[in-house]
């Protein structure tokens, strides 16, 4: 069963972006499946990877859309993307190394932090795009 599911109240108005969102949960529901379905570490590692590397190209297509100058929550935004990348790289590392991890915790935050995020930060962005006219 996915832990992650889009819903319409995700949506921030910005399509492109919205897209990004429901592709970046379907990522965290193949990780969720390559764990429960294979308990294979390198099948896990790899949804993994696809999905940081998923991650970091989002964030930098939100960024893009940021204006330091008029978007008043800049620079928490950026700390949030921040943030949460490098939880997941510290993560993807971890398994990388074979270090012991906790998978079900980490797909638990994993798909809280995403669904917070864009509740919290994105669906500002999305205000902000539409009330300065860029989208």
């Amino acid at each position: 069963m996915p832990i992650a599911i889009w819903d319409a109240s995700l949506s921030i108005g910005v399509p492109e972006i919205d897209a990004q969102h429901q592709r970046l949960m379907a990522l965290v529901n193949e990780v969720e499946a390559a764990i429960s379905e294979h308990h294979d570490a390198e099948i896990a590692a790899s949804a993994l990877r696809t999905l940081c590397d998923y991650a970091v190209e989002h964030f930098a297509a939100e960024e893009a859309l940021m204006d330091m100058d008029t978007y008043a929550d800049y620079d928490k935004h950026m700390g949030a993307h921040m943030d949460g990348t490098t939880k997941a790289l510290e993560f993807l590392q971890a398994v990388g190394e074979d270090k012991p991890v906790d998978m079900p915790a980490f797909l638990a935050f994993l798909s809280q932090w995403v669904r917070e995020h864009i509740m919290e930060m994105d669906q500002g962005l999305g205000r902000h795009l539409r009330e300065t006219g860029r989208v």
